[in-house]
């Protein structure tokens, strides 16, 4: 294990030498999701903020950081809070089609997924709005869409909640803002890096029966 001297924290070390050569095919599946369960529990892993790809109204890709707030195992499902008013929103409205990328640089992997992006606002969301923690709701009272354009430098917050969080009750207000995306995946693709020479597999789930095999990185 090397040690995470920033966090303070163990942290698996990268896959050099016998540990590389000793990934089996089912080590590869099972590490895909050892990823994304750790990227929903700790809040200070660099698999918190993977990217989110969508197609732009123009049918360029669009890309975007985000932050991953749930993963279901089971159902292969990943859940992200957005503003309902945001371009993303729109654009999976209209295509559906999305992929995700993680990255650890610790254990220097990389972990790109393909599926479906579905937001969802009003009762379906009602619960993760529940969830969120009041700092994050926050986000919400922005009195424009994101990607509106200003004369100056803002976080597009009022005035009277800048530097502070406000109650719950006036948090409440952005509610009607808030969407949930619920990202399910039928392909991952993992690529683990290595000086030792990288490793790369794809794992599908055709009529969800799990089939995985290697891929030249």
């Amino acid at each position: 294990m090397a040690n995470d001297s920033g966090a303070g924290r163990a942290v698996p070390a990268p896959f050099e030498g016998a540990a590389l050569h000793a990934l089996t095919l089912p080590d590869m599946a099972a590490l895909a999701f050892v990823l994304l369960e750790e990227g929903a529990a700790d809040a200070g892993s660099p698999l918190r903020k993977p990217a989110l790809a969508t197609l732009s109204a123009a049918g360029a890709p669009a890309v975007r950081t985000v932050i991953l707030r749930k993963f279901d195992r089971q159902a292969r499902m990943l859940e992200l809070f957005t503003d309902a008013r945001s371009a993303k929103v729109a654009e999976l409205a209209r295509e559906p089609r999305a992929s995700m990328m993680f990255y650890d640089p610790r254990r220097d992997v990389q972990l790109r997924l393909a599926g479906n992006a579905v937001p969802l606002t009003g009762a379906p969301a009602a619960d993760a709005w529940e969830a969120a923690g009041l700092p994050s709701r926050r986000a919400y009272l922005a009195v424009a869409a994101p990607g509106t354009a200003s004369d100056s430098p803002t976080s597009g917050l009022p005035p009277e909640v800048e530097g502070m969080i406000p109650s719950a009750d006036r948090l409440e207000e952005g509610r009607v803002n808030f969407a949930l995306i619920r990202f399910g995946f039928d392909e991952a693709d993992l690529v683990v890096l290595s000086r030792s020479g990288h490793r790369r597999a794809r794992i599908r789930w055709p009529a969800d029966v799990q089939t995985v095999e290697w891929l030249v990185p």
